[in-house]
């Protein structure tokens, strides 16, 4: 049931991935073609928005696909951590894109261009919102029934791109009412957002590849799983990291010095198992056994 039920995750995430590229390649077309009618730099900004949610959708495609490898001679705790690279990576486009926007709208400030707002602008930035919020909702879901950190990055991204939507849809009503410079206003909105958002992903996707550890929550459900099992005295020597969206744990039990070493080994083994079933996210459980001596003290 577990390898089904991890099997099946597999294929949801790389369906929401290969979704949510095929959704951006749309959304690419749909704002390239405003742009060329209006010659908006605010939709120009959501074209490049979206241009980069695209690499960032394959990114996000090719992390998970390669998280899903077992461990080999060369990654021996396996391949999640690339879920992670792959989140750092749309970090980085965001990033980029955003001072590119920056940069594009301070020179349009001091030179205005001129802006047509037409209807199939305004058309097509309503048609991109309801895109937006429906797919972001999706990947959300599925990161969060799943669990992939790239997902979530993705889903962000499209968060992102809505609040942009919305930005310029405001933008081209004041181009309308005779106010042009609205436009830019309205591009630096959206890659102010954009860094807020990339801000938040980078800190998380660090966190991970530096092996931090996970919130006290975490720590206190692993501890609580461990010290509940039969046969545990205490424990101590806690270590938690994060691999992609799962969690690999190291712990020192300490069991009664009259067991023997077949029933200190039993116990190790149950601890294991009762920690993934408590919290499925945790893919491994490291167990060292120890005697319960007067010499030894509880530490987490």
């Amino acid at each position: 049931m577990d390898d089904y039920q991890t099997a099946l995750g597999a294929k949801k995430k790389l369906q929401a991935a290969s979704f949510s590229l095929a959704v951006n390649v749309l959304l690419i077309l749909l704002k390239l073609s405003v742009v060329y009618v209006t010659g908006s730099l605010a939709i120009l900004a959501e074209l490049l928005h979206s241009f980069f949610d695209m690499l960032a959708s394959i990114f996000a495609y090719a992390g998970i696909r390669k998280a899903q490898e077992p461990a080999d001679d060369s990654h021996l705790f396996g391949h999640e951590k690339f879920e992670n690279l792959s989140s750092l990576a749309q970090t980085v486009l965001i990033v980029i894109t955003s001072f590119v926007i920056i940069y594009e709208a301070y020179g349009r400030i001091l030179k205005p261009v001129k802006v047509e707002s037409s209807e199939l602008g305004l058309a097509v930035m309503v048609l991109t919102i309801i895109i937006d919020y429906s797919l972001a909702k999706y990947l959300h879901k599925t990161s969060k029934d799943y669990g992939s950190v790239a997902l979530e990055a993705d889903a962000y991204h499209f968060s992102t791109d809505l609040w942009g939507a919305v930005s310029v849809i405001v933008g081209l009503v004041f181009v309308a009412l005779g106010f042009p410079v609205f436009d830019s206003i309205a591009a630096i909105a959206v890659a102010i957002l954009m860094l807020w958002i990339s801000y938040h992903l980078g800190i998380k996707a660090i966190h991970a590849l530096t092996d931090m550890s996970p919130p006290k929550k975490v720590i206190d459900r692993i501890s609580e799983s461990v010290s509940s099992t039969n046969g545990v005295e205490s424990f101590h020597k806690l270590r938690v990291r994060q691999a992609g969206s799962k969690y690999l744990v190291e712990v020192h039990i300490q069991v009664s010095p009259k067991k023997s070493v077949e029933e200190g080994h039993y116990i190790g083994h149950e601890v294991n198992e009762r920690v993934i079933k408590d919290l499925p996210d945790v893919k491994e459980v490291t167990v060292h056994v120890e005697p319960k001596t007067p010499r030894f003290r509880r530490k987490i």
